[in-house]
């Protein structure tokens, strides 16, 4: 078994305080680190994040490495995320990036290299046990990032750290501060790396010609109530950004709220009240962090906690296993069940799995 300071860790550096802060405690505890810096795209790898992720490599004295993944980003990630929208859908990318680019494409490479792990900044905690390694909630709770995290497997958890997973964002600021990193004064970057506004719809608009066209706004009856400015602008449980006909506004009414889109038919289906919420609904591309928990539960109910978007609220339901697929039941009904995005599902503090949202 070898001693905490022969074994080697790769730390993603972005040139943010999160990942300065991270290389800094691991090596304070002893291990060999050395940075590794992805170039996704133009806007992903900004000059200034380069920058700061050298400098920080320069301050904490250890090698620095610029890898190169803007081609099998675009494809893998960036594509996706257009022909999701195109077809209706609302896609999470940070899922899929960490999935097959951080914890994919860059584990496999250090791996490659003898690294025996590879650290990110990361709000969330891994424990190991006898048996298996849980994926945790990360301490700060408005942080916390296991949302995103997991499609990972019991393989990469082996080779993974999470050194951020039992601080706050304060203590690490603190920290960045305390240990004079040139980060620690360093804004939060923006959720979407890619996105060159903060705004994703301007994105759409210049790669989605053909599929933004204006169509109708109908209700659940299907009757022609106000126009759309193309479907891929839109997401569920929306309630801004149609227009509905006057003859159909009244003071009374409540507003009405995104409930789906046909695609076919180019048209916005809209509701307000219970049209609006739903009880079941399905996900698919399941991933089980511990892939005997699925076996496990395909004979029965499994209750837990489900969440539907990233700080979200956890919401109690109960389970029902079907091969690739499950049926989520929720105790309440609930809006905004989104086509596209990711529930995932909790037990206490441990994340069992989830899967992409389809009905």
């Amino acid at each position: 078994m070898k001693h905490l300071s022969q074994e080697k860790v790769a730390v993603a550096v972005s040139g943010g305080v999160d990942s300065g802060v991270t290389a800094a405690l691991l090596i304070k505890k002893g291990y060999q680190c050395e940075a590794f810096h992805l170039r996704l795209c133009h806007q992903c790898s900004s000059f200034e994040s380069l920058k700061f992720a050298q400098k920080t490599a320069q301050k904490l004295k250890i090698p620095f490495h610029l890898i190169d993944l803007t081609e099998i980003f675009k494809e893998k990630i960036i594509e996706r995320f257009l022909k999701d929208y195109a077809s209706g859908l609302t896609p999470n990318p940070c899922v899929i990036c960490n999935q097959l680019i951080k914890f994919g494409e860059l584990l496999d490479y250090i791996r490659k290299l003898g690294f025996d792990y590879l650290a990110t900044g990361h709000y969330a905690q891994i424990k190991k046990d006898q048996e298996r390694f849980h994926l945790l909630k990360g301490k700060d709770r408005i942080k916390d990032q296991s949302y995103f995290l997991y499609r990972l497997k019991q393989s990469q958890l082996k080779h993974l750290l999470f050194p951020l997973g039992n601080l706050k964002k304060k203590e690490v600021i603190k920290l960045a501060k305390k240990w004079h990193l040139p980060v620690a004064f360093r804004p939060e970057s923006q959720e979407i790396c890619f996105l060159p506004e903060d705004d994703y719809r301007p994105f759409l608009k210049r790669y989605l010609k053909k599929e933004i066209k204006p169509g109708e706004v109908v209700d659940i009856k299907g009757r022609i109530i106000g126009q759309h400015q193309g479907l891929p602008l839109y997401t569920v449980g929306q309630r801004h950004g149609f227009t509905i006909n006057s003859k159909f506004q009244t003071s009374v009414l409540p507003p009405y709220y995104i409930i789906n889109k046909d695609i076919k038919k180019n048209r916005l289906i809209v509701g307000f009240g219970k049209e609006t919420e739903k009880k079941e609904f399905f996900a698919k591309n399941i991933n089980w962090v511990d892939e005997n928990c699925g076996l496990k539960s395909l004979n029965y109910n499994l209750n837990c906690k489900v969440r539907i978007r990233h700080q979200g609220e956890f919401y109690s339901t109960y389970l029902q296993i079907q091969k690739n697929k499950v049926k989520i039941t929720l105790h309440e009904p609930e809006r905004g069940i989104t086509p596209g995005q990711s529930a995932v599902f909790y037990q206490k503090d441990e994340v069992l799995g989830g899967g992409i949202i389809v009905s």
